[in-house]
């Protein structure tokens, strides 16, 4: 019997004839080894003698991890200049569709683990060694004892802290001596047979002393096969120069019947070595994958920059420029930085001087610059090779055929002082035959940071054309929990539906959104617990929370129809709500509820079990689901008496999805009452804001929006809606899309998912578009700008700068059917003194203060607390951005994570997200460590702020500085 990956792969019989001296005899075994067979295949030989005795010995042999379809990779040639052509040479078997990558070689310096090797691959297919798996296992009892015999496979007892250390322990009836058994067992291989082959068991007992130590060595437990991974390749070390990507190629290329290829392409112009592997498929061969090789992209004679990712206006920074030479002869060089208004140099280098530099030489020069620029700012850098009489290393300087000259380009973003105000004002225009207008005025307050003021105006032909141009960017916000990343998630099952109904699919928009939804999945399952519920942390919080596993559950109910999604984690979640599901019909709130909206008082259950019975339904469940019909019978009792908006509203789309529309009617009813009417807008709050607030720009809490838009939701869920429920959704489709950010989405995530979901339906199910429709947009100091959108156009977003601030637009619409317009505005303040909801204050320390000629570090030391109305806040952000140069210390996000309410922590280019359970009346501290990694002078503050996730507007910010400056 021949065993290759767990699977019998050859098996046979010979005879022998007996001699005359005993049962002896031998005979040879052709075998022919493939990539079946690899990596480890085991001949078994095993004979069976007249007497019914057997014998049996094994062989394991070691076979070269390879694949059918052989796969090379290269390049030709093998070292060029960067920026300049090679070509791509691939050979697989014929027709093999092939995945390329190449990659700075960096990259895999940091994480080699993430290489592709055969080892890595042929590990994916894990089979049984040294143990049955248990629905296959056999165990032996011993007469008259009944404490073993039951259905599951035996292990080794769980110690727990009551036992002592010396106990008279029954023995698992596995026998402990080698048999042919054991030796059949270990290679993964079943024998159904009557001959002799298992030794009888022990059923004696004795004292044992249990220790870890004797449960680690006398655990008998299944084990998957994997092949230890190869230790990847350690990479060696790696005209204008002005594309400096991390990933170079990630294509997919097909191989022809030829089964060889080659592609014409184009080097960055990074100095590097770029390392590529490919691995292709094949219906005849199958798999196969490349060595990973190089090609590098070099200059014998090259200039550098070093310089910060961002600094703000007024601040001075180092810029380095750093000339290499790695010719074998002397040469003279002169270098040059480009002039430009959008900073000021001070030169502390003399670069109008050539100077010498021989063979494996390095030069550095340095300028102090300020930038006086806003913006992504280029710094222009070149060096050449001078054909100079000049003596150089004591002979004439060389000069190369080619290659002598070299020029870098590279931006530094140079950002405003103080922190950024962005409004949105939102329209939707429908002409009905006649001009649409609206006037815009865009003002600034009196403190705004000088030239900071900036401003567009955008148009679709679609109410969800902006959330479509930002899936993966709805919120402004940190995305780093279980319930922020499903904002990722469900908004994109929204935007499929009604694309698919309204027959706008295109296949570019379907790659990519299905993209995303495969990236959510896959990021939220981090956020499972072992019992099937989910929390905005995963296991670490402790307990699963409620409402997030019937938000989760929901989302991946609705998402199987665009991908895949493992049916279990979805039953698993709906056990676990099921255990959760009490006598009454009403749920449970186990784990710390992160929806704002649903605390307060006796609100609690009802809100949360009508949420969960709405999710039960909208993923398909019927009212004849126990868990449907009982979480309806516990809500149905508070119709008549909950004064809470957000409650009714809930429960009116719960009564909606399960077909009762007398609750729904009546609750409906009551909601009118509590309208707020604005011109020919609709929409309800929590806490209705002042008549005289007449701002154009949105600011709304954000359980408004999620309340408004389930009544929107409400009204939608009736299959025939009379002229007068039409008007009404469109009143209030008019009030919500006022409330969209500049992406698409609104001010938290519960908002962002309700009201896009609502605006969805509503789109697919009243929203006229635009046949054509022209808009002019239009300023008193003679701007104008004309916009057609038509029924080919409606989903392309077109946009255009505003160049007057302050100044006051009118945009007009002509044309037929509607187009939505958005205006928005953005500059920077510094931080107000206002009204806070968290106290919040800053301890920068240092080393000792120096002339600015080495880099430093600061300890900052934040304290902060809740001081607003409610006892605690919810989920807390302190966000901290970083003083320009400056970034975390190797080991802040370990070190912060051990601190009191800290949940999560990341790191960006230039800001640091802790995450806190929520904040109290007691003051909390965080103490860490920035360094600075690039020297720039005349520092402006940073800032740090906390808000609550939930509630945004409660947030409190202040500035802080290097104390030496």
């Amino acid at each position: 019997v021949l065993i290759g990956k767990g699977n019998l792969e050859m098996e046979g019989q010979k005879h022998l004839k007996s001699r005359m001296k005993g049962l002896k005899g031998s005979f040879s075994l052709p075998l022919v080894f493939n990539s079946r067979l690899a990596p480890d295949p085991s001949l078994v030989v095993y004979a069976i003698f007249p007497n019914g005795g057997v014998i049996a010995d094994k062989i394991q042999f070691s076979v070269e991890m390879c694949f059918d379809n052989q796969v090379s990779l290269g390049f030709s040639p093998s070292q060029q200049l960067p920026g300049a052509d090679v070509d791509l040479q691939l050979r697989a078997a014929p027709g093999s569709l092939c995945a390329v990558r190449a990659v700075d070689e960096s990259v895999l310096l940091l994480r080699p683990e993430s290489e592709l090797s055969n080892s890595s691959v042929y590990g994916m297919f894990p089979f049984w060694y040294n143990h049955y798996p248990y629905q296959v296992a056999e165990y032996d009892e011993c007469p008259g004892f009944d404490g073993w015999n039951v259905p599951q496979p035996l292990i080794q007892p769980v110690l727990e802290e009551r036992w002592n250390n010396r106990l008279v322990m029954w023995r698992p009836w596995i026998s402990e001596k080698t048999d042919l058994f054991s030796l059949f067992q270990n290679m993964g291989l079943k024998i159904l047979s009557n001959a002799k082959i298992k030794r009888p068991i022990d059923c004696s007992h004795q004292n044992l002393r249990y220790s870890h130590t004797m449960a680690a060595v006398n655990e008998v437990r299944p084990m998957a096969f994997k092949p230890a991974p190869f230790q990847p390749v350690q990479p060696e070390e790696s005209q204008v120069r002005q594309y400096f990507p991390e990933t170079w190629l990630w294509d997919l290329f097909p191989v022809g019947y030829s089964g060889e290829e080659s592609v014409h392409i184009t080097l960055p112009d990074t100095i590097t070595t770029w390392k590529a592997m490919t691995f292709c498929t094949s219906q005849s061969k199958g798999f196969g994958l490349s060595p990973t090789v190089g090609v590098t992209a070099f200059k014998p004679f090259f200039v550098d920059l070093t310089l910060p990712y961002s600094v703000v206006r007024g601040e001075s920074f180092r810029l380095t420029a750093t000339i290499f030479n790695y010719l074998k002869k002397c040469i003279r060089v002169q270098t040059n930085l480009a002039k430009s208004e959008e900073y000021r140099v001070e030169t502390q280098t003399d670069t109008r001087a050539s100077t010498c530099l021989c063979a494996d030489e390095a030069k550095s020069y340095h300028w102090n610059i300020t930038a006086v620029k806003l913006g992504h700012v280029n710094f222009t850098i070149s060096t050449k090779i001078l054909n100079s009489n000049e003596l150089c290393g004591g002979q004439k300087a060389f000069v190369p055929l080619k290659g002598g000259s070299d020029t870098l380009i590279k931006p530094v973003l140079v950002k405003p002082e103080g922190v950024l105000v962005e409004k949105t004002h939102s329209s939707l225009l429908c002409p009905k035959g006649k001009v649409a207008s609206e006037s815009i005025s865009l003002e600034v307050p009196v403190d705004v940071v000088p030239d900071s003021a900036r401003a567009y105006v955008a148009v679709l032909g679609d109410i969800m054309g902006t959330a479509l141009q930002n899936l993966d960017n709805l919120v402004q916000m940190p995305m780093g929990c279980g319930e922020q990343n499903m904002v990722l998630f469900a908004p994109i099952i929204y935007v499929l539906q009604y694309l698919e109904k309204t027959e706008l699919l295109t296949e570019e928009i379907w790659s990519r959104a299905v993209g995303f939804l495969k990236l959510g999945y896959q990021r939220e399952l981090m956020y499972k617990h072992s019992n099937g519920s989910y929390s905005a942390f995963g296991e670490q919080d402790g307990n699963g929370n409620t409402w997030l596993t019937a938000f989760v559950t929901k989302c991946f109910g609705q998402a199987r129809q665009f991908i895949f999604i493992d049916d279990k984690n979805i039953q698993d979640a709906l056990e676990w709500m099921a255990g959760n599901q009490l006598s009454s019909g009403c749920y449970d709130n186990v784990g710390k509820l992160l929806q704002t909206s649903m605390k307060g008082g006796v609100d609690d259950e009802v809100s949360l079990t009508a949420y969960i019975t709405a999710a039960l339904l909208e993923m398909g469940k019927t009212t004849d689901d126990p868990m449907v019909s009982q979480g309806l019978q516990c809500v149905k009792s508070s119709v008549s008496s909950t004064t809470n908006l957000y409650t009714q509203a809930l429960l009116a789309y719960t009564f909606s999805l399960a077909g009762n529309m007398n609750i729904r009617n009546i609750l409906l009813k009551k909601l009118d009452q509590q309208a707020i009417v604005s011109g020919e807008s609709i929409h309800w709050s929590q806490k209705p804001a002042p008549t005289s607030d007449t701002s154009p720009w949105s600011q709304p809490e954000a359980v408004d929006v999620e309340l408004t838009a389930y009544v929107l939701l409400t009204l939608l869920s009736k299959d025939d809606l009379t002229q007068k429920e039409l008007g009404k959704a469109t009143s209030i489709v008019a009030w919500l899309t006022k409330q969209q950010n500049a992406y698409g989405g609104f001010s938290s995530t519960q908002d962002t998912v309700v009201a896009l979901q609502a605006l969805a339906k509503y789109a697919a199910t009243a929203y006229v578009p635009s046949e054509q429709v022209n808009l002019a947009v239009k300023s008193a100091q003679n701007f104008q700008h004309t916009f057609n959108v038509q029924a080919a156009n409606r989903l392309v977003f077109q946009q255009e700068m505003l160049p007057h601030i302050p100044g006051v637009y009118t945009l007009e619409a002509s044309g037929k059917g509607c187009i939505y317009a958005q205006t928005v505005l953005r500059y920077n303040i510094l931080p107000p003194k206002s009204l806070e909801a968290f106290s919040l204050s800053v301890k920068t320390t240092g080393s000792q203060c120096k002339q600015h000629t080495s880099l430093g570090s600061l300890v900052l030391t934040i304290q902060t607390s809740y001081v607003g109305s409610r006892s605690s806040s919810n989920m807390a952000i302190v966000e901290v951005k970083m003083l320009s140069g400056f970034s975390p210390v190797e080991g802040t996000n370990q070190l912060l994570l051990q601190q009191p309410l800290v949940k999560k922590v990341e790191s960006e280019i230039d800001t640091l997200n802790i995450y806190l359970e929520e904040l109290g009346k007691e003051t909390q501290t965080y103490t860490f460590t920035i360094s600075q990694s690039v020297l720039v002078t005349n520092l402006q503050p940073a800032t740090i702020k906390v808000y609550d996730y939930y509630l945004p507007d409660e947030q409190a910010t202040i500035q802080y500085s290097d104390s030496c400056e």
